[in-house]
């Protein structure tokens, strides 16, 4: 811990990112931020029955039951001057779709849940008769509960149809974000909610309830992040935090880059410099966590990942080159931020990464 913690300052590095040994956090005494779904037991809130792959029954009394069960895992943190904040979750598996309606993939769903209910009993309230309601949408049913069987592909019927399932997905993913957000600030008013660490932004309802966080997380696995960050900050008034980044090469290591690749690690370095101070150009970016601190294992971790993607190798000893160009980076920042010095402005050697 006392090497890591020399490193890491060394390095210039002002934030323990997100999924680090807690007691290592303890024990270095710097800023740090931390997942909240890694303490509680059960993860993010969800419900026995999702309506689509992780999202839950989200107008479910059991979503607000775990979502004050999932709060208390801040408790413990509540009055820690160095934590910054906390991440709601990592990357949720619903929204990697584009274009995604979960109202519509609700209805299309078999299974009998608390939403789909409301979103029935909504409409037979705004249509009145059935028949009214079949020619908005182009149907023939006889009740509204035919709707509880399952449509498929419904937001395809109409203009209203598509219209309708648009609003009520937009309140549901609200839903999701503002349940738990609100115990997390019952339980813990001092420190920040820096979102849901979304992978990529597949949809503009994503922002929805993003009035609950106080900076906007994405993970951003490009040259630079300022394409995200501009993105968010153009619908959103609110500081961009990007989650996860880094770039692998394959002249000393393991033999898979990671996600993002470069051809050596003299270019490591480079693409660090140019993605962090590209970034540093927009006044919306906050900041970004190099993920990780190690190489991965040669054999692959848990789902095969072996990535030469670390600041140390397996034997903790530091690739110069990479670190050499992050304590150059770290040392003038501020002053390109400040728009005072000019950003690193060399483009690095990006080629076609190995990963999966």
């Amino acid at each position: 811990m006392k090497i890591v913690k020399h490193y890491l300052l060394s390095w210039g590095v002002n934030t323990i990112g997100n999924w680090s040994d807690r007691e290592f956090i303890r024990f270095a005494r710097m800023p740090y931020v931390i997942p909240m779904d890694a303490f509680c037991e059960e993860g993010f809130p969800h419900t026995p029955e999702a309506i689509f792959r992780d999202f839950p029954d989200v107008f479910s009394p059991a979503y607000e039951e775990s979502a004050a069960r999932y709060a208390k895992g801040l408790e413990a943190f509540a009055q820690d001057p160095y934590l910054i904040g906390y991440f709601m979750r990592n990357e949720p598996a619903w929204a990697f779709v584009y274009g995604l309606n979960i109202a519509e993939e609700m209805l299309a769903n078999p299974a009998q849940t608390v939403s789909k209910d409301v979103f029935v009993e909504r409409l037979e309230r705004r249509y009145g008769e059935v028949s009214a309601f079949n020619e908005a949408w182009g149907l023939e049913l006889d009740s509204f509960e035919e709707l509880k069987k399952g449509i498929y592909k419904a937001a395809s019927l109409s203009e209203r149809a598509a219209a309708d399932l648009q609003a009520f997905s937009e309140e549901m993913i609200t839903r999701y974000v503002e349940i738990p957000a609100r115990e997390l600030r019952k339980v813990d008013k001092n420190h920040l909610n820096l979102g849901m660490r979304y992978a990529y932004i597949t949809d503009k309802s994503l922002l929805c309830g993003s009035e609950n966080f106080d900076v906007f997380s994405i993970n951003s696995y490009q040259i630079t992040p300022l394409e995200p960050v501009e993105q968010v900050s153009g619908w959103l008034d609110k500081p961009v935090m990007v989650g996860e980044f880094h770039q692998g090469a394959l002249d000393k290591g393991l033999t898979a880059h990671g996600i993002r690749g470069v051809t050596t690690q003299k270019e490591r370095g480079c693409a660090y410099r140019y993605y962090v101070e590209q970034g540093l150009t927009n006044p919306y970016f906050l900041g970004a966590h190099y993920f990780q601190l190690n190489d991965q294992s040669c054999l692959g971790r848990f789902d095969g990942e072996n990535y030469q993607i670390g600041l140390v190798d397996v034997c903790m000893q530091e690739y110069a080159d990479m670190t050499q160009a992050m304590r150059e980076c770290h040392e003038g920042m501020y002053r390109v931020a400040a728009g005072e010095q000019a950003a690193w402005d060399r483009v690095p050697e990006d080629i076609e990464p190995i990963h999966y």
